[in-house]
């Protein structure tokens, strides 16, 4: 958190026009978080969930503001209340908010002072899963440059541990040693190949490589594939997704780790 929030401060100058929601506004991390008691189902952007028994609550909170004249933001995420671990959580949340808005913000102060017309940031994050183990969101941003032809999508994931309130990586769903990467990644090319055509595919970023498949996402029923744009097809593809229910890799899940619960 304190790496953020210098991160933040040195990003943020005075009367950038930055609005926060929350108590007391600082130029901080801090100030993201909504100290608002809004649900998130319903919420724009984000993914109504039935309530699970022992799960946190989860509010939307918003990032929304300019930065120089030609330039607005508007980024909503979650955050959560209710477990051990909320500073955590919720910072790293915001973590992936922060640095979407610190990259576009640098990209707009650099083109300060051209003949610039007007860029926008546009985000959410969507909770696609929460109980009382286990968080997984899924973040969309896009930017739309003044100069540019078309639209500018990046695609992030965060699961977290809720028992322990640590960020995970996809491979520690699974039984250690196990080939659950040559698994996936044979499920989602043939996904994609039934979506795009074979023929669409940009088969390098479907190899069997974790990189290629850190935007890795939970629901109650599956996992969920996200990819980069032009990594696995292009650009008209914008960041393609795929679908796997849970009997795909039931094998593969690890029963005593975060996601076993989710597997029958």
């Amino acid at each position: 958190m304190s790496a953020l929030a210098i991160l933040l401060a040195a990003a943020c100058a005075p009367g950038d026009g930055r609005e926060m929601r929350g108590a007391s506004p600082t130029d901080t991390a801090g100030v993201l978080t909504d100290d608002g008691a809004r649900s998130t189902a319903g919420a724009a952007g984000h993914v109504s969930l039935a309530p699970v028994e022992g799960a946190p609550k989860v509010h939307a909170s918003e990032m929304d503001g300019q930065v120089t004249d030609l330039a607005n933001y508007d980024l909503s995420y979650p955050q959560i209340s209710g477990t051990s671990f909320d500073s955590a959580v919720n910072g790293a949340l915001e973590a992936v908010v922060a640095a979407a808005y610190t990259g576009f913000r640098a990209s707009v102060l650099e083109e300060e002072g051209s003949e610039m017309g007007a860029s926008s940031l546009r985000g959410t994050g969507k909770v696609l899963h929460v109980d009382g183990r286990l968080l997984s969101v899924v973040f969309d941003v896009t930017t739309e440059w003044d100069d540019a032809a078309s639209l500018q999508q990046d695609v992030a994931t965060l699961l977290v541990d809720l028992s322990t309130g640590r960020v995970l990586e996809p491979a520690e769903l699974f039984v250690a040693g196990s080939p659950w990467l040559d698994q996936v990644a044979a499920l989602a090319r043939a996904d994609l190949s039934a979506q795009l055509g074979e023929d669409m595919l940009f088969t390098e970023g479907l190899v069997a490589d974790a990189a290629n498949f850190r935007h890795l996402a939970v629901t109650a029923s599956g996992l969920v594939l996200r990819f980069d744009a032009y990594q696995v097809a292009p650009g008209v593809a914008g960041t393609p997704w795929v679908d796997l229910p849970w009997s795909a890799v039931a094998s593969l899940v690890d029963r005593t780790g975060p996601a076993g619960h989710l597997v029958s």
